[in-house]
């Protein structure tokens, strides 16, 4: 079972109609036994014992660290740090092959586990937020299970607080307003995914397979493309968990923001992916430079060579270790190139180089409020992000072929008209279906712009005529039947985010 597939809307029709009928205090009940009928039906059932392990550990350490906070908190924090280090080690040896394979030829064959990239993480922040006094342990396990397998978010997150999912264990009555609201974000994350990213995906795996052949405009339109494919992928998911938590009356945190309306890196990273960054900023960046040693060298920095550059020192260490943590939760040798040492070095360049930057700007006399300014920005800004991004398209090697291909543009030779025949006839798509995808991709753009500036397009719209509703809810559930990009058996391919 997928989230876009069949037997996933019947599951949640059924599990709702039995979740607002039964008594309310018997709901989060519910809610655990449909997480558990998801699971077994998405992924090995065998699996689950993972998640029973990542329970077990957090659910005592958490209460253990609790109770000796106060009396003996080096022994608390050793427990802390057992059941942190014994989850990751468990999500190493069954995620990180491609770390540790690098180093060794043994391979062994084990039970893939669904979202354990993301349980785990939801995981060791409930248990530090225990253990340094922001949350107090759940007394039953099974809401803690709960915490950690609600289904929507089990398959690509978002990673949550403890504080934001309290709200699993209350009771909640039927509403209208949220039955169609997530229905409508639902059927739009259907849309994003079907319709656009799959047919996206096609294109992206036709030129990525032959690279070598299609080089230079070919190159630049790879570059271009795979950020947009990764876009609608993930936020198409998203839209589809938020809105099936939506249904049940729970409010999941947003995981974008209008990513690509950034103007730079370091916002970028505060509309994508927004958890993740959250998560490792919070639990991973203030910590590292809260600590006691830490704070002791920035202090000597500061005393030896002046307060302003050691306190860059420290913070471009901080940032280091944080961009680390993402790059090898990810999983990979290409994540960490793609993510972490790419922009590790593209925040530490923009930090030390921010005067110098803002002098040029002054003395060219750039207006730095006109729109092209703004523009100028913000496609830089989604350069950046497609150069560490075709690493995980095509790993180390093939990304550094591709941009080598895409910068001998002009010595390459390609027809750069890729959107005419036999173009893309080539990967399978018609003239007509990349007519569909280019009016299709414009009107995400459009629908974010509209966000930015005007809040809910979903509240916009809900303010609109009914006939007018209507007819523009059914126009999109037609697109989604007619025209999206099924697999065998009316499933979607695999989310690129599933497999983290």
């Amino acid at each position: 079972m997928t989230i876009v597939s069949l037997s996933y809307l019947v599951m949640i029709m059924i599990g709702a109609i039995i979740y607002y009928v039964m008594p309310k205090k018997a709901q989060w009940v519910i809610l655990l036994c449909i997480s558990l009928a998801f699971y077994y039906f998405a992924a090995e059932p065998l699996s689950i014992l993972y998640i029973v392990f990542t329970t077990t550990t957090i659910y005592f350490s958490s209460h253990a660290a609790c109770r000796l906070r106060k009396r003996q908190k080096y022994v608390g924090g050793g427990i802390t740090a057992f059941a942190i280090i014994s989850n990751v080690l468990l999500w190493f040896a069954l995620k990180g092959v491609d770390l540790w394979g690098q180093f060794t030829s043994y391979r062994f064959s084990v039970i893939s586990a669904l979202g354990m990239g993301y349980y785990t993480l939801q995981a060791i922040g409930y248990l530090l937020d225990c253990a340094w006094g922001t949350e107090e342990p759940l007394k039953n396990p099974l809401k803690l299970f709960l915490f950690l397998t609600f289904f929507p978010q089990l398959t690509t997150g978002p990673i949550s607080r403890f504080d934001q999912l309290k709200s699993l264990y209350e009771p909640h009555h039927f509403s209208y307003q949220n039955l169609t609201f997530g229905a409508q974000r639902i059927l739009w994350g259907f849309f994003k995914k079907l319709v656009l990213a799959d047919r996206l995906g096609i294109l992206v795996s036709g030129l990525s397979a032959q690279s070598s052949v299609f080089t230079g405009f070919y190159a630049w339109i790879l570059l271009l493309l795979f950020p947009l494919q990764m876009y609608l992928d993930f936020s198409g998911c998203m839209d589809i968990v938020i809105g099936t938590a939506e249904i049940f009356d729970i409010t999941l945190p947003e995981n974008f923001r209008n990513p690509f309306l950034s103007e730079t890196s370091r916002e970028f990273w505060t509309r994508w992916h927004i958890t993740l960054g959250s998560w490792a900023r919070d639990y991973v960046f203030y910590p590292f430079l809260k600590a006691e040693p830490v704070v002791r060298f920035s202090a000597f920095l500061k005393k030896h060579i002046g307060k302003k550059a050691g306190k860059f020192i420290v913070t471009t260490m901080a940032s280091f270790l944080l961009w680390m943590v993402m790059g090898i939760w990810h999983g990979g040798i290409r994540y960490i190139v793609g993510v972490s040492l790419w922009y590790w070095a593209v925040m530490t360049l923009s930090d030390g180089l921010s005067p110098v930057f803002s002098g040029t700007a002054k003395k060219l006399r750039i207006n730095t409020e006109a729109f092209s300014w703004h523009l100028f920005r913000k496609i830089r800004t989604y350069l950046i992000y497609s150069v560490g991004a075709i690493f995980f398209l095509a790993g180390v090697q093939g990304g550094f072929s591709i941009l080598s291909s895409a910068l001998s543009v002009f010595t390459g030779g390609a027809n750069p008209w890729l959107m005419t025949e036999p173009g893309i006839a080539s990967f399978g798509l018609t003239s007509a279906e990349g007519i569909l995808l280019l009016l299709g991709v414009v009107g995400v753009l459009a629908v974010d712009l509209l966000n930015e500036k005007r809040g809910s397009v979903r509240t916009l719209v809900a303010g609109q005529n009914l006939v007018f509703r209507w007819m523009l809810w059914i126009l999109l559930l037609v697109l989604v039947v007619i025209c999206g990009i099924y697999g065998e058996g009316y499933d979607a391919s695999s989310f690129i985010y599933q497999g983290f």
